[in-house]
């Protein structure tokens, strides 16, 4: 009996001295995951969960002050975990601690829905997209999902007349459209972009939510426009660019250095472009500018004339990039194409609106949707030339080796597998848009379209216009720059046609960070590559450089270089 007890005592004893389990980057970022999704449900729905789609945002100040609290805790959960014992631990404290320092930037920091109406506008805008466009909803769930989210609508308008007391001028203005249209939308395109039929009576429910909802968008924007104190100019400055540029970039992205890669780019560049001039079409003795513009001309002549067309292009395009890669052995292919390209739907507002929906890793084997930008054959005969020639063939060649095979598709679907979620969802542009904007040329270095002079010429024209966003960003935040001086810029040294020069100027004061992204990540790919090939010299392997880049999942690019070595 003293022996049973006596044992009894030591398993207790042991238990008591027993530790919790030791914290994990692993947990830390399974947690943060769960609040992410409750924080962000429209972000999360986009990535593949289901489950968001009947939620939405909720950034009241209480919703938003225990969203700082729990991003402070998990910060200091990672600075307290002892050192990394491996290069991908390594990258997902990177990953996840640049994550948590944004959102502690945006929301304590610059406190972005109290200064900025494109915190609620931006939500408004992506409230209703993922929910039409994802198969992984039945009908009954995306019924459900919209009536949800018009409720969130009205409540997310009541926050932002109580959180909002400054915005700078143009992303006001841009909020109020953005605003308008959506209400637009919602009463007289969201119940036919759900094809509900007509016998169904949710229809008629739906239609009286939305209608009430667009009056609430209405009415904010209509605030926005009387009673908004705006007192913060549309330039950063340069104390808070080069703060945002740090995080996004890392510590050694400064104004300045950015401003200098950049200029140097674009001297690199339109060294190229006169290069190939020179040698595939002559040297006339005539200046550069009025050298490369017949070319650039003789490039747009090459072009769809109509929807039917344009997007057969694409189809074809997508066929040549994926057998092109397999005939070269370039990279891994996935077994299966999980991919839908469509011109985009009726209800995307705007001639411009495409893109690349991914699955994310929450449904990683869903149909990623590429929405072509298109215009319609109706249009005038002008507005569809202009179009049809901004997306020429030869664009649109470089576009399918950025957007889909190797670029975006591929990279992010792959991306959507990696056993770490936080790859696929908090790697920065940088990495993305660099790995697109470089497989451009690796294609093209590798034979893609016969590396035709035109087709090499509208990469470099794109490249060239990566740089001038780049340099231009810079110019209006830190050195007064005004949309004559920007555009000027744009369209003499970047080559870029005058509305493009106008689009260029609202992202330069939208976007101004994401701007840069594709020069900086071409630059950190392009050059680990050329110092790959020349460490390794004839081992070197174009192959097993480009699946190491994809099958990472992404990292930081200041990781890039070790990774790869």
């Amino acid at each position: 009996m003293r022996r049973l007890v006596f044992l009894c005592l030591v398993v207790l004893a042991a238990g008591a001295c027993q530790q919790p389990p030791a914290d994990t980057i692993t947990a830390i970022a399974d947690d943060y995951l769960v609040a992410w999704t409750g924080f962000y449900p429209s972000k999360a729905l986009t990535a593949g969960h289901a489950a968001a789609a009947v939620r939405f945002e909720d950034v009241s100040q209480p919703a938003v002050d225990q969203w700082l609290e729990f991003n402070r805790r998990a910060l200091d959960r990672i600075r307290d975990l002892p050192v990394a014992a491996s290069l991908d631990e390594s990258i997902d404290r990177e990953l996840l601690g640049g994550q948590i320092r944004r959102e502690l930037f945006e929301w304590h920091e610059a406190q972005t829905h109290r200064t900025d109406p494109q915190t609620y506008s931006n939500l408004v805008n992506h409230a209703m997209t993922a929910v039409l466009v994802r198969g992984n909803l039945t009908p009954e769930m995306k019924v459900e999902a919209v009536m949800n989210r018009l409720q969130g609508l009205k409540r997310l308008c009541e926050t932002a007349r109580r959180n909002l007391v400054d915005g700078r001028p143009s992303a006001t203005e841009s909020s109020i459209r953005d605003l308008r249209s959506t209400a637009s939308f919602f009463d007289g395109g969201l119940i036919a972009a759900l094809e509900i039929p007509d016998e169904d009576p949710a229809g008629e429910t739906l239609a009286g939510a939305a209608g009430q909802t667009a009056t609430e968008l209405n009415a904010l924007a209509d605030w926005l426009e009387s009673d908004l104190s705006i007192e913060l100019s549309d330039a950063y400055g340069e104390e808070v660019y080069a703060r945002k540029l740090e995080l996004a970039y890392g510590p050694h992205m400064t104004p300045d250095f950015l401003e200098r890669i950049a200029l140097a780019e674009i001297g690199t560049v339109r060294g190229l472009m006169d290069d190939l001039a020179r040698r595939e079409w002559g040297d006339d003795g005539a200046e550069f500018n009025d050298r490369i513009r017949p070319i650039l001309a003789e490039m747009e002549d090459h072009r769809a004339a109509n929807q039917e067309e344009f997007l057969q292009e694409f189809l074809d395009l997508i066929d040549r990039s994926r057998r092109f890669l397999e005939e070269k052995n370039l990279i891994d292919l996935p077994e299966h194409e999980t991919l839908f390209t469509a011109l985009s739907p009726s209800h995307f507002a705007g001639a411009a609106v495409g893109g690349v929906y991914s699955a994310g890793p929450f449904d990683p084997e869903a149909e990623t949707l590429f929405y072509l930008p298109s215009v319609p054959d109706s249009a005038p005969v002008e507005v569809r030339d202009g179009f049809y020639r901004s997306f020429n063939s030869h664009f649109n060649t470089m576009i399918i080796t950025h957007e889909i095979y190797p670029g975006h598709y591929l990279q992010l679907k792959v991306a959507a597998h990696h056993p770490s979620r936080i790859r696929a969802l908090f790697t920065g542009d940088d990495f993305t848009e660099g790995w697109a904007s470089f497989v451009e040329q690796m294609t093209l270095d590798a034979g893609f379209d016969g590396d035709r002079p035109l087709t090499r010429m509208a990469h470099l024209r794109k490249r060239l216009e990566n740089a001038v966003r780049a340099y231009v960003s810079v110019q209006v935040h830190c050195r007064g720059w005004g949309a004559d001086e920007l555009g000027a810029f744009a369209v003499e040294t970047g080559l870029l046609p005058p509305q493009f020069a106008d689009n260029l100027w609202q992202r330069a004061l939208l976007s101004p960070i994401q701007l840069p992204s594709y020069f900086v990540g071409f630059r950190v790919f392009d050059e680990a590559y050329g110092r790959g090939r020349e460490r390794l010299g004839d081992t070197f392997s174009t192959k097993a450089f480009n699946n190491a880049v994809v099958n990472s999942g992404g990292m930081p690019m200041a990781m890039v270089e070790g990774y790869l070595a």
